[in-house]
């Protein structure tokens, strides 16, 4: 990754915070494999430790309560940064200021340590929600962005931070702008259920999935094994960069519950819910300048990724 992908090394040192988070979990355990030694950040608010299954130098803390020694202290010698922790959009009990507070000023100063310590290279895990829009139109990366949300608004503040720690510093980035990124482990206690897991839930517990409105509203779904994959290559690529990681097309609700009812054998018929915020939306992304640049697709059939998800819900 980074300067150290450049010199020919195959591993080295990655902080990764959010370590036990849900994306963060998987991709640890991929960085281990391939040789890293990971410095995994995570306050266990919305993650869990107990996901991880592999050793990393843990440091238990929330990156607004650590000092920037602290900050500083965590990346020294580290050959890339990967910064996934965030205040999640729709996380139940966050505020508009602890959204600001974690997304963007201790962003910032995250951001400031990793440069001043030297790093080769950051990774940001931004998101569709940096765009605004709700569709029908494909989002590309050349699109202006206009969020609508603050969750939206903080991920493109992270985004234009990386430009001011260039700046100053001159460590070059990537940025990733995810979007339904879905797998196992995805949930832990205090973090927002998706439809997959609120679905597969209740098929579990015999009880039929609750489709919202018509169930048109479509959205793109991206396995977390092709995301981390993706996060990977962006820490591997010289300069700076802002890609979608997407598969390029949308499935709806109803799509997605007849192929999790497939997932599990189950006959029930779905459930009538109200119709919510997201009727009539149609929310994908391109993926072409990820393949372009990056080689990378999201290559992971959907109902393959389901089954995966259901076996760890029996």
């Amino acid at each position: 990754m980074g300067r150290a992908a450049d010199r020919g090394d195959t591993a080295g040192t990655a902080v990764v915070t959010g370590a036990a988070g849900f994306i963060g979990c998987h991709l640890v355990e991929r960085l281990v494999a391939g040789g890293w030694t990971v410095r995994g950040l995570d306050d266990g608010r919305t993650g869990d430790w107990h996901r991880v299954k592999v050793d990393v130098d843990r440091i238990d803390k929330s990156l607004e309560d650590m000092s920037q020694t602290e900050l500083r202290t965590a990346c020294e010698g580290a050959n890339i940064v990967v910064h996934l922790a965030a205040e999640k959009h729709n996380t139940p009990g966050v505020t508009v200021d602890r959204t600001l507070a974690v997304n963007v000023a201790a962003t910032a100063r995250l951001f400031d340590a990793a440069g001043a310590a030297g790093v080769d290279k950051i990774v940001f895990a931004s998101s569709l929600y940096a765009y605004g829009s709700l569709g029908p139109q494909v989002m590309v990366e050349t699109d202006l962005p206009t969020p609508t949300t603050v969750y939206g608004v903080s991920k493109l503040a992270g985004e234009h931070l990386l430009r001011v720690t260039e700046r100053n510093h001159g460590v070059p980035w990537g940025v990733a702008r995810l979007f339904f990124i879905y797998g196992p482990r995805q949930l832990a206690e205090g973090g927002y259920p998706s439809v997959i897991v609120r679905n597969f839930r209740r098929i579990r517990n015999d009880e039929r999935p609750v489709v919202n409105g018509d169930g048109a509203q479509a959205l793109d779904y991206v396995y977390v094994d092709d995301c981390v994959e993706g996060l990977l290559a962006l820490g591997r690529t010289a300069g700076n960069l802002t890609v979608n990681l997407a598969s390029g097309h949308a499935i709806t609700i109803n799509e997605v519950t007849r192929e999790m009812l497939t997932a599990s054998g189950s006959s029930a018929e779905p459930e009538a819910g109200p119709a919510d915020w997201t009727a009539g939306t149609c929310r994908f992304g391109s993926a072409a300048l990820a393949n372009e640049l990056l080689d990378w697709r999201a290559t992971t059939p959907f109902e393959v990724g389901l089954k995966r998800v259901w076996e760890t819900f029996e």
